[in-house]
């Protein structure tokens, strides 16, 4: 379930409760289009308030993911916000969205219904591990710091960088784990951040396949690794 906010100072509040929003999630970030709001709870009070908000001064609101008992848990940006057009119990909104990557909404619904308890559940996502990693880099929780870990990878269990760091982040912080998204990313977890203070090694089987598939971002990767002083062990 969704619901409409606008833009406060204060704590935000819904006024409209929706069952289904489409076309907030874009790989490209912040994209100006088109949003559709599927099963509002109550068409015309949502209609009334984004016209009267219009009126007196640039309308920003956010759609919201809720949980069931209709509290925020993660929410998206949308700017100039204008109706383009309703029908039943639906409403299309055009406006400048702050967009999550694709899945990460996927990855918020399965947490929710408490589906995400084992590792590589990242898998089915595919086209969507973007999504899946900011996922969790907005709920990996660090009960405490680990120091001179010792973690072994399996090339055969990933395919691209993006798989790379979901198979990193679960080997260090357990099932929807996060410990970077990106080359450069890594440098802020290695340094201290998302619960490890020093990783002392590291066992990466299959290794060529890795090389083969990663090209010259796999000597960069294990550039960043020396970096730290990690041990890494190719096999």
């Amino acid at each position: 379930m969704f619901g409409f906010a606008f833009d406060s100072e204060t704590e935000l509040e819904i006024i409209a409760l929706i069952d289904e929003a489409k076309n907030i999630e874009n790989p490209a970030g912040i994209v100006y289009r088109t949003v559709r709001l599927i099963d509002v709870d109550n068409t015309p009070n949502l209609i009334s308030a984004i016209e009267n908000s219009a009126k007196t001064y640039e309308n920003n609101g956010f759609i919201c993911l809720l949980d069931d008992k209709k509290s925020i848990v993660t929410q998206t940006f949308i700017s100039n916000i204008r109706i383009l057009k309703s029908k039943k119990n639906s409403v299309t909104l055009l406006g400048q969205i702050w967009c999550h990557p694709p899945g990460y909404h996927k990855a918020w619904k399965m947490r929710l219904n408490n589906e995400i308890i084992r590792k590589n559940i990242w898998k089915d996502f595919r086209k969507e591990l973007q999504g899946w990693l900011v996922y969790a880099l907005h709920t990996t929780r660090i009960d405490h710091v680990k120091e001179n870990i010792s973690i072994q990878i399996d090339g055969n269990e990933f395919h691209n960088l993006d798989s790379f760091f979901c198979t990193l982040g679960e080997e260090i912080n357990g099932a929807g784990g996060y410990f970077g998204r990106g080359i450069y990313a890594s440098y802020d977890c290695l340094r201290g951040d998302f619960g490890v203070e020093s990783i002392s090694e590291i066992t990466w089987l299959n290794h060529q396949r890795s090389k083969k598939l990663f090209k010259t971002q796999f000597d960069k990767i294990l550039e960043i690794f020396a970096d730290f002083n990690i041990k890494v062990i190719l096999l």
